[in-house]
């Protein structure tokens, strides 16, 4: 039995409530897309003609702008002597008003892709059969029968949840080339569509190795030994991707949930495989 912790980012609104069962994929959490509408006055700002501005603007509406991008100029503003407008926020021109030379922006909140519409709803989705134990503003504890492992220790911070890949079967390289015990090395070339967005298994990482992964795109990595000192270095550059040292026993448990989803949790130390 494991007590499985989803925290609620601001704006969602819960589905359930505590004492709830819940099933794997069920909508526990939900929240609207707000949009806001920002108006850009070129002929105010740039000191013309209403009638004049449509001239000046660099953009039409559909066009994806942004922020600190030029959208409105007069002549020289790319260089020396001119006016220009630069976009304070990332949007989509939505309007144009020729006679009234008006720009409108829409930025999506929260961040969203700026494609979506506006008034659809983002879910949170149980990844587990379960009881909800906790319900606040803040996260949803759900209690569920699936086993935890107890890592030996955590770095970074925050809840990561996703397909786990097995890199090597011994030792993970920061080279090109393959390690001759078999495995393989983590080469931007040859690995990077396969580690991106995924938690990677790795029961030894040499030096640089953990790096060379995260540049590439792993969200988490799990692995029975990465040294202290790697795991300070990343902490001195401020990389605060979660990172689990676990015992050979758990490790080699893992191991086979490759190609599967885990849930990893750096606050209390533990992983669920999904």
């Amino acid at each position: 039995m494991s007590l499985l912790s989803i925290p609620l980012d601001v704006g969602f609104v819960s589905k359930v409530k505590t004492g709830d069962k819940i099933v794997s994929g069920q909508v526990i959490a939900t929240k609207k897309i707000s949009a806001k509408d920002i108006e850009v006055n070129v002929p105010e700002t740039l000191n013309i003609k209403p009638e004049e501005a449509i001239k000046f603007i660099l953009k039409k509406p559909g066009d994806r702008i942004e922020e600190g991008a030029l959208i409105a100029a007069k002549k020289g503003a790319f260089g020396m002597g001119g006016n220009g407008i630069k976009s304070k926020v990332n949007g989509t021109v939505f309007k144009i008003d020729e006679e009234l030379g008006i720009i409108y922006v829409r930025t999506i909140q929260n961040n969203f892709e700026l494609s979506t519409r506006v008034g659809e709803e983002e879910d949170i989705f149980s990844p587990v059969d379960g009881v909800v134990e906790l319900c606040d503003n803040n996260k949803i504890a759900i209690k569920t029968e699936k086993d935890a492992i107890l890592a030996d220790k955590a770095t970074g911070t925050g809840i990561i949840s996703a397909e786990a890949i097995l890199l090597g079967k011994d030792e993970v390289d920061s080279d090109s080339t393959p390690i001759k015990s078999g495995s393989i090395g983590v080469d931007p070339v040859e690995v990077n569509g396969k580690i991106v967005g995924k938690i990677i298994l790795g029961r030894t990482f040499q030096k640089e190795a953990v790096s060379k992964a995260l540049a590439i795109g792993a969200i988490g990595i799990i692995s029975q030994n990465i040294s202290d000192d790697e795991l300070k270095n990343l902490m001195t550059k401020n990389i605060n991707t979660p990172i689990f040292i676990v015992s050979g026993e758990n490790f080699d448990k893992l191991v086979k949930y490759s190609g599967k989803k885990i849930y990893a949790d750096t606050e209390k130390s533990i992983i669920i495989p999904l």
